[in-house]
């Protein structure tokens, strides 16, 4: 065939395998999300979003209603005339007092949006996370499983070659005893299985639903305050902020109007007031002070959950490395050399050019391989999940592979 023929189908064959690997992980990822919607914790925190954008509906509601009043004066003689004064008063918002509650409100808001985005990216983390789990669960019961079929296969052959003088009856009560010992080994598989599937179940997950391979860059470091999980935290200063702000307008007092109609007998008249409370006695320095305070202890919360968020993130991102370091040293190791390790051991022990015992020993070894490999591969899918979840951009991420072909 021709070179560039041969590139060439190379190259579709790739591209096709890539846009089936695309397409299932966009599957799971439209499915996972689903699941994710229907947990009771993340209904229960979006209704919560839901009454804070209520909130803002009802802070930006007038702050004073009018006030109706109707007066009867009389001096008490028989023969004078009432007054009657009909008024009405209103209050007035001198100092935008509504604004700075609408504000507070919005950020509040703002602030439970990402509380919830970021409770969806932890919960997200845990339901994948439990998903990696079952996939190496499902491994190491497919070992322990082909491990039990090879061990039956060999006594049986075992037995077969003892009774025609070819073997040693120790050699295959070697074999017996490593049956029983893989058996047991099964079974914890096996039951290390159910319970992964349970523990996926209990985040809402589907075991029916396989995670699918795929391939994910090493997320950045840097911390800001762009940064979404730590938009709830900065939202918290912005609130204590406007908090602060909404006190001091509180402080201030706000002026009543009135105007009225008095009628006496044939004369009337037009009445015009105004009030203004007198914030002597209680100035509601007490109250801007707390405020004030509440701002500085919100201040020191970012900083202190930016400064841990960095810390965790840097030492997330050397452990990641050491374990990519580690995988990538594994599969250089046991690249086309784990399958043929088992047919190479059969060949040697029939032949009679391994003991039984250091056959038996071998194939341990490679089952202890194939399980070193399975741990370091959850191991590092864990550790990025972590990262991006940490991050706040790990649903962001799966939207995309929903939506991607």
């Amino acid at each position: 065939m021709h070179p560039t023929i041969r590139i060439a189908l190379v190259a579709v064959s790739v591209g096709v395998t890539f846009q089936g690997q695309a397409s299932e992980m966009s599957r799971f990822a439209t499915q996972a999300l689903s699941q994710l919607e229907a947990l009771p914790q993340i209904r229960a925190e979006a209704e919560q979003v839901a009454l804070a954008k209520l909130s803002i509906s009802s802070a930006n509601q007038a702050l004073y209603n009018p006030e109706l009043a109707l007066d009867v004066e009389n001096i008490g003689s028989d023969s004078s005339d009432e007054d009657y004064t009909l008024s009405v008063a209103q209050a007035v918002d001198w100092a935008d007092k509504r604004g700075y509650r609408t504000r507070l409100a919005q950020l509040n808001a703002l602030k439970a949006q990402a509380d919830y985005q970021q409770l969806r990216n932890d919960t997200l983390a845990s339901l994948l996370s439990a998903w990696v789990s079952l996939r190496q669960a499902q491994q190491l019961d497919q070992y322990a499983t082909e491990q039990q079929q090879r061990t039956q296969s060999m006594l049986a052959l075992a037995d077969k070659m003892v009774r025609v003088g070819e073997l040693a009856p120790l050699d295959k009560q070697l074999l017996t005893l490593e049956l029983a010992r893989v058996s047991g080994s099964r079974a914890d598989a096996r039951q290390a299985l159910i319970s992964a599937e349970s523990q996926l179940t209990l985040f809402g997950g589907d075991p029916a639903l396989a995670l699918p391979p795929f391939r994910f860059p090493l997320p950045s470091t840097e911390v800001n305050q762009q940064l979404p999980a730590l938009k709830g935290q900065y939202q918290a200063v912005l609130a204590a902020k406007a908090g602060f702000s909404l006190a001091r307008q509180e402080a201030k007092a706000d002026p009543t109007v009135s105007v009225g109609a008095v009628t006496n007998g044939d004369d009337n008249s037009v009445q015009l007031g105004i009030s203004m409370p007198l914030n002597i006695r209680n100035r509601y320095q007490g109250e801007i002070n707390e405020a004030n305070q509440g701002v500085i202890v919100a201040e020191q919360q970012y900083l202190a959950r930016s400064r841990a968020l960095e810390i965790d993130l840097e030492s997330l991102s050397r452990r990641y490395g050491a374990v990519a370091d580690s995988l990538s040293r594994w599969q250089q190791l046991t690249q086309d050399s784990l399958d043929s390790s088992h047919e190479l051991l059969q060949r040697l022990w029939r032949g009679g050019e391994m003991p039984t015992s250091q056959y038996l020993q071998s194939q341990q070894q490679l089952t202890d391989t194939w399980a070193t490999g399975a741990m370091l591969e959850a191991q590092q899918t864990n550790l990025w999940l972590e990262m991006m979840a940490s991050r706040g951009e790990l649903e962001s991420w799966l939207t995309q592979q929903a939506v991607s072909q």
